[in-house]
């Protein structure tokens, strides 16, 4: 049978008015001192960032003409030995904690040698003394290099550094070729329901438009000319109908521009999808900020193998002969050789040496309509970007066995310095 719970009847115990004031005494005693724990712990380890400009004179036994050209591959590696000696002379001393990288912005001829000119990024406490932390810096780096082993052959009595600020440090990163701001690449599905990704990450984007709408995504290669595809002007040629915007978004954008002139390769015949490229040139140059500015290109030289990391970007399609997106979406992407591109049931050997494939061959990952002309982008060991491919064709999208085809931009790099100077 049912049995309900039997309730006892308790006294009820009553504490000292003085046991509750010490009780609330004691608690207000440990909640001050956790504040002021946190509060210290806060303090002494929030960090604030010091930027440096630097020059280092070497000698080295290639011409300077060898790495003098930026994005070259004598260029990337210069800088890459002149960076790991001045990482490890840092790494050697008491600021191995607080340096965070050095990046080699260019070289300059001198008479006996050559100069590097490199940012010095470094953060320290925020109650550390500047004026310390700046004799510190000069003192460290010229001692410690002495015990660097060459090539090139450093002159540690040459370093020069001074402190700039955050807006000097983003002109100097920003008048260099690919480089971006430090995002981690979130790997998607597809721009087909991609990533949206943030204002910066990917600066050199440009979307196209014919009459104010959107067509076709193109890739800032200088302050005044856009890389993009052939056909994308198949029927859309009058250059002041065509704006070109920036920014991650294409309504509102963070620049607009009108063209001036468009270049298509002379080689280019509807409908081959061969020599698919073309150059633009602005009407005016934009300015480099965090937000917009350059890729760098790749030499003839320069190879991307299979497998390779690399990121497509867009405001195309989510779907196959879906509309495109207001808001710039990114894919990762593994380069496809061209013989696996070419198997039967694939593209049946009509990848040509001017084409690459990218994407995946179990398909979802892929770019599509609207994305035409865009960027295929991968990195160096200096995480500097370079430009691979320009969305060009491929079996509707996403497909299985049917990856997306890009031209090939080392195949076009003597093209594209004929009709821009670059």
């Amino acid at each position: 049978m049912y049995r309900p719970a039997v309730v006892k009847a308790r006294k009820r115990a009553c504490l000292e008015p003085w046991v509750i004031g010490f009780i609330t005494f004691i608690s207000l005693i440990v909640l001050a001192v956790c504040i002021g724990l946190i509060v210290h712990y806060v303090r002494y380890n929030q960090r604030k960032t010091y930027n440096y400009y630097s020059t280092l004179s070497f000698t080295s036994n290639k011409l300077y003409e060898d790495f003098g050209k930026e994005a070259s591959k004598n260029f990337t590696e210069m800088s890459q030995k002149i960076e790991s000696m001045v990482k490890n002379a840092f790494h050697k001393s008491p600021l191995r904690e607080e340096f965070v990288k050095s990046h080699i912005i260019r070289f300059s001829p001198e008479e006996h040698g050559v100069l590097a000119h490199m940012l010095l990024i470094f953060r320290f406490r925020s109650t550390e003394d500047p004026e310390a932390i700046n004799k510190i810096i000069q003192h460290v780096l010229p001692e410690k290099l002495h015990d660097a082993v060459g090539p090139p052959k450093l002159d540690p009595e040459s370093v020069e550094i001074k402190k700039i600020n955050k807006t000097e440090t983003d002109n100097f990163l920003n008048s260099c070729c690919g480089t971006r701001r430090s995002k981690t690449a979130r790997q998607s599905l597809r721009i087909v329901g991609g990533t949206p990704v943030e204002e910066g990450e990917w600066p050199w984007q440009a979307s196209l438009q014919w009459d104010g709408m959107h067509r076709c995504g193109a890739t800032l290669i200088n302050s005044s000319w856009l890389v993009s595809a052939a056909h994308c002007f198949r029927t859309y040629k009058d250059p002041t109908r065509w704006t070109a915007s920036f920014g991650v978004t294409i309504m509102p954008p963070k620049m607009k521009q009108g063209l001036r002139r468009i270049f298509v390769h002379e080689k280019y015949k509807y409908p081959s999808h061969d020599y698919d490229i073309s150059v633009v040139e602005l009407s005016s140059p934009v300015p480099y900020t965090n937000a917009v500015h350059r890729i760098c290109l790749p030499d003839t030289s320069h190879e991307f193998h299979p497998g390779d990391e690399m990121f497509v970007t867009g405001f195309g399609a989510l779907e196959n002969d879906g509309s495109g997106q207001n808001h710039l979406r990114q894919v990762q992407v593994e380069l496809i050789d061209t013989k696996t591109c070419n198997e039967p049931q694939s593209y049946n050997g009509a990848i040509t040496a001017r084409m690459l494939c990218a994407g995946s061959m179990k398909g979802k990952r892929d770019a599509c309509q609207g994305d035409s002309g865009g960027p295929l982008v991968s990195p160096d060991a200096r995480d500097i970007w370079y430009l691979a491919g320009i969305v060009s064709w491929g079996d509707e999208c996403g497909q299985p066995n049917k990856p997306g085809v890009y031209t090939r931009v080392t195949a076009f790099r003597d093209w594209i310095h004929s009709k821009t100077g670059i």
